[in-house]
């Protein structure tokens, strides 16, 4: 054998033992990271669910909490008339805020995006055919100008300091991020509310060429929660009316 066919076979066997060589290192890596990438998937899975456990939990507590209070409220205030007006206005009070569950009359409003979702052509943005927080909010706004009495989006109470907004491809309500199809429930009069929203030029006109799903539905019983998050006030105080 020639010298050159003698170098050519050496640098051939050469190849082939730094691919192979390579080959392996790279799967080897690969699995490693697979395997890492799974533990860590697996702990934040068992956080996740000792969060949701712990969570559900607290709510329970509270739950009893609040109805053992409501139980010592109604039974101080039996023999007493003033205290029984208290407590008839506390309980209109939180009624008011948001912090009971309530239930009656009124709509639900099923939203979802359209089936031309993730498509785009003619110079529209695919983002035309998904429903935006802007149209969530635009139609709790005419639920409201008709006189709804509670509102609640996917089970999220809306309350004063309630927001809506977009978080990349979900909404973001009372800091609990939902996806579609967004079912929004209010009470109050039936035919009011959804005349509020049907009426020519109104919200629901605005998302047809969208293609934009709604669903209105009038309802004889309809139930909303309280609303769960803690009203935190950092910078506003009660004015006093002393002096």
């Amino acid at each position: 054998m020639s010298k050159a066919k003698h170098g050519i076979v050496s640098i051939t066997v050469v190849c082939v033992i730094l691919g192979t060589i390579i080959g392996i290192q790279f799967k080897t890596v690969r699995s490693q990271i697979t395997a890492q990438d799974i533990q860590r998937v697996s702990e934040l899975s068992i956080k996740l669910n000792n969060a949701v456990a712990e969570n559900e939990t607290l709510k329970q507590s509270l739950e009893e909490k609040e109805e053992k209070i409501e139980e010592y409220e109604n039974f101080i205030a039996e023999d007493n008339e003033e205290l029984s007006l208290i407590v008839e206005e506390n309980n209109k009070l939180r009624m008011f805020a948001g912090l009971t569950d309530v239930s009656g009359r009124g709509v639900s409003v099923t939203i979802n995006d359209s089936p031309k979702a993730g498509q785009s052509g003619d110079g529209v943005s695919s983002d035309a055919f998904l429903v935006h927080a802007e149209d969530i909010l635009s139609i709790l706004n005419e639920l409201n100008v008709a006189g709804a009495e509670a509102i609640a989006i996917n089970g999220q109470r809306i309350v004063s300091t309630s927001a809506v907004r977009c978080a990349g491809s979900v909404v973001n309500v009372n800091d609990v991020k939902i996806a579609a199809p967004f079912v929004i429930t209010a009470i109050g009069d039936p035919d009011i509310l959804e005349a509020a929203l049907v009426f020519p030029g109104g919200v629901v006109d605005s998302l047809k060429p969208w293609g934009i799903e709604i669903l209105i539905k009038k309802l004889e019983t309809v139930e909303i929660p309280a609303y769960q998050q803690q009203f935190v006030f950092k910078e506003a105080k009660n004015v006093s009316t002393e002096g």
